[in-house]
């Protein structure tokens, strides 16, 4: 396979870098359009019950659900003509600036006391309006913008604070890009040691980035992807490119010196080895990010479609085009070069050798032999020590606080929590007799004698109808005491969902029965994401490795690495330890979709550094069958790689962990962890330990299964 690929790029490079750049101009002209395509939502599971009502809220009772809530505070009471002629001017103003607005109400025309505010001298003006959900939200931003008035304004509501985070995370992704490019730039030169070399990541990074822009666009026709799914793609695009960059230049530089400066057999070797390395480090990551596809959350579909494609085209590109760069470049590739990397272009110009010396890998991997076994236990200490955290873990769905805390809708939906009865959040009952209409004698004393239960239930403030009831159905709004995300509210849910009317069916969503929900999903997929990740990814390592072993061991590595992530996680973003030291928004709770994300983009991206250094422990095995120097001259040839790539993607991972949204910091500071334990204490510390005491028994595998494994292992 490796062989036929060579053949193709080295006597037809210049036509496929010309495609790639025809690619590349197609992503430049179409792609931009598909900010305009992703949704905002996706947090809420597809079919559930609370995305039921969720629906039925929005179609049959849209006219009656506020979509933006104006708070508007004044010197005098509601009750003064004063404060009635400030409300009357400004409810004229949001009619005039929006064709969109079909509905204003407030406490004048409506009598619920929970709009006015405790102090008396506030009041909530709930404004409905027609239109998409793109519509609304740009709608609610210009009316923000537009208005005046002689009272102090503030704004809320679910389509502007979509607004806000869209508009957020787009300027969070031009600062991630402009500084993660200018730091990659600078730290791939003393990397490559070289500046031609060092630009051949970037322009795979360039190119990874923008061609899965292209793949999102054509997705968007098909399926819908939310707005987060950007991040993601540019992270591990750009990561991955940097990595693959890595392990493709640097192989092929070691081959130019091995073949005394022969271009065509370097590049041979390098495509029969480091490609077929990073074939199956492309695998496993898409694999992994595709167990995401179980789960019927648009958000965590989104991610592993769009992740699942910017795996793809940097595995292609690092196949493709980066070989065509590296056919064409040939031996300037060391141009410009300075220490390791000039020594090496020399060598290649005069045909020598340079004789290796013990590195620093190699030296730190004999010592962790040495003493492997108090290393195994005082390194299993640590991971799992960083990760115990996790099991106190209070995970919530995204609500306001993902924005930062200066941000106005943040503050206006607090102020409206604080100093306001009303609540943007209650539990939404939708009730539909099985009676001609709701409103019948009969239908009214069933739904009288239901809505007097959920008074009785513990935590229940109040159960008001939102909406006039339509046909047999009317929605209730149950008002709690409970923290809208907290434990109480959800086992109020619960509770609600389990009082009966014998005549009606009954629907229980809002945003706590939606937490509840989604839980329920999460851990009811769990377990077939993790047999889909874990049995592929168990072929696919045995396949290139010829063991059933190291796979298992690989996999136990990945888990430790990533329940020190998760751990770190609550103590930061949870708990707030060192939160204001590092600028984080830590807003009390873990995103109930971030260990799941976390765990399947991690965990990809440790099983890539897993198929570096076992891979090339594998290669040295097979050439001496001893099995500590397989390990030793293992780390001695990819200690460097890794670490170096792992700092890099650390780099890159940290600069999208600048984002004032906190879904994307936890993303970030999750997978910069994961990176970076991962490379540094279970690749250079666990792995030779862990080696060293499984012995030649590490690479066992029952006979059939070697045989299948020498036929379709893809070494050709």
């Amino acid at each position: 396979m490796f062989g036929r690929l060579f053949r193709a790029v080295y006597y037809r490079a210049d036509e496929l870098l010309v495609v790639a750049l025809v690619v590349v101009a197609a992503a430049l002209y179409y792609a931009p359009s598909v900010m305009s395509q992703l949704s905002s939502n996706g947090f809420v599971p597809n079919g559930a019950e609370s995305t039921q009502v969720r629906d039925i809220i929005n179609t049959t009772f849209s006219h009656d659900k506020p979509t933006l809530i104006v708070i508007a505070k004044g010197q005098n009471d509601v009750n003064s003509a004063v404060f009635k002629a400030d409300i009357t001017d400004l409810e004229a103003q949001i009619k005039h600036a929006s064709s969109l607005v079909n509905n204003v109400q407030d406490f004048y025309s409506t009598k619920q006391s929970a709009l006015v505010a405790k102090d008396g001298k506030g009041m909530v003006v709930l404004v409905g309006m027609s239109g998409t959900l793109s519509q609304q939200q740009d709608a609610s931003a210009h009316i923000r913008e537009a208005l005046h008035s002689n009272m102090q304004l503030e704004f809320a509501g679910e389509a502007l604070l979509n607004h806000d985070i869209t508009a957020q995370i787009n300027s969070d992704l031009r600062f991630a890009e402009t500084v993660s490019f200018a730091v990659l730039a600078m730290l791939l030169i003393l990397v490559f040691r070289g500046v031609i070399a060092a630009l051949l990541p970037l322009i795979l990074g360039g190119f990874s980035v923008l061609v899965s822009f292209l793949v999102l666009r054509g997705l968007v026709e098909f399926t819908t992807i939310v707005e987060y799914a950007l991040n993601v793609i540019i992270l591990i695009g750009l990561g991955l490119a940097v990595d693959y960059s890595l392990l493709m230049v640097n192989r092929f530089r070691e081959e130019l010196v091995a073949q005394k400066g022969d271009v065509a057999e370097a590049l041979r070797m390098t495509m029969q080895s480091a490609g077929r390395t990073i074939f199956f480090s492309g695998l496993t990551v898409i694999i992994s990010l595709l167990s995401l596809m179980v789960f019927p959350l648009d958000f965590l579909r989104s991610m592993g479609l769009g992740g699942a494609a910017a795996v793809l085209v940097a595995m292609l590109g690092a196949l493709v085009v980066l070989p065509s760069l590296l056919r064409v470049l040939g031996h300037r590739v060391n141009w410009l070069s300075f220490g390791h990397a000039k020594q090496m272009h020399m060598a290649v110009q005069t045909k020598q050798d340079i004789v290796e010396t013990n590195s620093l890998w190699r030296k730190t991997g004999a010592f962790f032999m040495r003493w492997s076994v108090p290393t195994l236990i005082v390194t299993l200490l640590i991971l799992l020590g960083a990760g115990a955290p996790f099991l106190r873990a209070h995970l919530a769905t995204p609500d306001e606080t993902v924005l930062p805390p200066n941000n106005a809708v943040r503050i206006a939906t607090n102020d409206l929590r604080q100093n306001f009865a009303f609540s943007d959040s209650p539990i939404k009952i939708v009730y539909t007799t099985d009676y001609p209409s709701v409103e019948t004698p009969a239908a009214l004393a069933e739904l009288h004698d239901y809505t007097t239960q959920l008074g009785n239930l513990a935590g229940v403030e109040s159960v008001t109808p939102s909406a006039q009831p339509i046909g047999e159905s009317i929605v209730l709004d149950a008002r709690f005491t409970y923290d809208v995300m907290s434990t109480d509210a959800q086992n109020l849910v619960t509770r609600i969902r389990g009082v009966p009317s014998p005549h009606a069916t009954i629907k229980v969503g809002g945003a706590t029965a939606e937490l509840v929900d989604l839980l329920a999903v999460l851990l009811h997929y769990i377990p077939y994401a993790l047999v889909i990740v874990g049995l592929t990814l168990f072929v696919l390592l045995f396949l290139m490795l010829g063991s059933i072993i190291l796979p298992l061991v690989a996999m136990i590595q990945n888990v430790l690495s990533l329940a020190t992530s998760f751990g770190v996680l609550v103590l930061l973003f949870q708990e707030g330890h060192l939160a204001h030291l590092l600028h984080l928004n830590n807003n009390g709770v873990i995103d109930a979709t971030q260990p799941v994300l976390i765990f399947a983009v991690a965990f990809g991206l440790s099983m890539d550094y897993s198929v570096f250094l076992y891979g090339r422990i594998k290669e040295e095995y097979d050439r001496t069958s001893n099995a500590r120097d397989a390990v030793l001259g293992g780390l001695q040839k990819t200690g460097g790689i890794i670490t170096s790539a792992a700092v890099l993607l650390f780099v890159v991972v940290v600069a999208f962990a600048s984002s004032q949204i906190s879904i994307m910091q936890q993303i970030g500071v999750g997978l910069a962890l994961a990176v970076i334990v991962d490379a540094f204490l279970v690749r250079m510390v666990l792995v030779p330990a862990t080696m060293h005491l499984l012995g030649k028994a590490a690479w066992w595998a029952p006979k059939p299964l070697k045989k299948l494994q020498a036929k379709i292992g893809l070494r050709d």
